[in-house]
């Protein structure tokens, strides 16, 4: 056996690629398997984004950009930070990463030294925990009720904050969940950042998927006395439908930013340059297929509640946020003779042809995570085939 480092020993392989991975296999073998499972938009990147990407090619852009990234799309970002949260970051506090993801480890290794302690509520995105251990930390989960709609709660982060807590990672609109941190608790977060000497990472990689009228809140917006406490992070890849394309972002004080580049600068230097050029079009350009985009999620959002609560043994809650669904499956498992989410999810991949995640690879069990970027059509398919699975069809 290869003599490996202890650190991988410590971490999980991420159940949502997993999830992806068997459901290729599978459709590859000829099986059609409706995937409920990745965070992954089934609509194509905006034609004008396109035709960037193709004038880039065009105009010889392939070779290497400044670490921190295109100075054109870094100015983007921070326009469109002064203009929807009136900040004053400019293009020198900008770091454009390799997706989001990219950026969020990048700043658990410039933040958590080991035995630092971070504050990660639960549900959380996979990658949370993993980053921190990578990075020598240890996670610090804080319990975000069902009945409080998955919302993290100041006033119980404080309670586990300590002498070796560095930080606390929010993210909002949630994944897994779909919930949306309302703008009091996000001062009350800010709040305690403050008092305790913390920082703050904040995801708001889904800050366009919100329904219903509801605003985005953001702790930009106390840019100003969280200047040297706070990293945004976000990304083009699910607003745009550009997963593939790899840009991210982190908005932060110039010292974080020139900790994150130091970072990236030996790791992938930066993104594709082609990429980021259509990065500032999908910015600065026509917002029409975003807006379109947005309310077809609702749409499907509508369906996969409504379909989901028709199921015996299932509870779902309508998210406010992002593109999935978080629905309680326990007394699904019990019909079925399941004994946890984990197994239910592997049954109704086998046996109904279903990709869910289950809860427990966002420290939630009892939960399945469904996602509703794909079409309304597949959504009602799949729903029928749940619906058998239930009734042990």
């Amino acid at each position: 056996m290869p003599r490996l480092a202890g650190r991988i020993g410590l971490v999980k392989p991420s159940a949502t690629i997993a999830v992806k991975q068997e459901a290729d296999r599978l459709r590859a073998l000829g099986v059609d398997v409706i995937d409920f499972g990745p965070g992954e938009p089934d609509f194509p990147a905006p034609a004008n984004v396109k035709r960037a990407a193709h004038r880039a090619i065009d105009e010889d852009l392939s070779h290497y950009l400044p670490t921190q990234g295109l100075p054109a799309l870094r100015r983007a970002v921070a326009a469109h930070y002064a203009s929807t949260y009136g900040t004053d970051y400019d293009a020198s506090e900008v770091i454009v990463s390799c997706g989001g993801k990219n950026a969020l480890f990048e700043a658990a290794l410039a933040l958590v030294e080991p035995g630092d302690e971070v504050i990660i509520p639960s549900p959380y995105w996979v990658s949370f925990p993993e980053q921190v251990l990578l990075a020598g930390g240890v996670p610090v989960i804080l319990p975000a009720s069902e009945s409080d709609g998955f919302i993290p709660r100041a006033s119980q982060a404080a309670r586990l904050a300590g002498p070796d807590t560095k930080a606390i990672i929010l993210c909002s609109p949630s994944n897994p969940t779909g919930a949306v941190i309302p703008a009091e608790e996000i001062e009350a977060f800010a709040d305690l950042v403050m008092e305790k000497d913390l920082y703050l990472v904040f995801d708001e990689c889904y800050e366009k998927f919100l329904y219903d009228g509801r605003r985005h809140a953001s702790p930009a917006r106390h840019a100003g006395r969280l200047r040297d406490r706070l990293i945004l992070v976000s990304t083009l890849s699910k607003s745009y439908a550009m997963t593939g394309y790899r840009i991210g972002y982190a908005v932060s004080c110039r010292p974080i930013v020139a900790a994150l580049a130091a970072v990236q600068g030996h790791d992938c230097t930066h993104p594709t340059a082609i990429a980021q050029a259509a990065a500032v079009e999908a910015l600065e350009g026509p917002q029409d297929d975003l807006r379109r985009m947005i309310e077809e999620y609702r749409l499907r959002r509508d369906l996969m509640v409504e379909g989901l609560r028709s199921i015996p043994g299932v509870t779902c809650a309508t998210p406010p946020g992002s593109f999935y669904a978080f629905p309680g499956v326990t007394g699904l498992c019990q019909r079925l003779g399941s004994p946890d989410s984990a197994s239910l999810a592997g049954r109704l991949l086998a046996g109904a042809r279903i990709a869910t995640v289950p809860g427990e690879a966002f420290g939630a069990p009892g939960f399945l995570r469904f996602s509703y970027a794909l079409s309304q059509e597949r959504i009602r398919e799949g729903i029928e085939r749940l619906r058998s699975c239930a009734a042990g069809r």
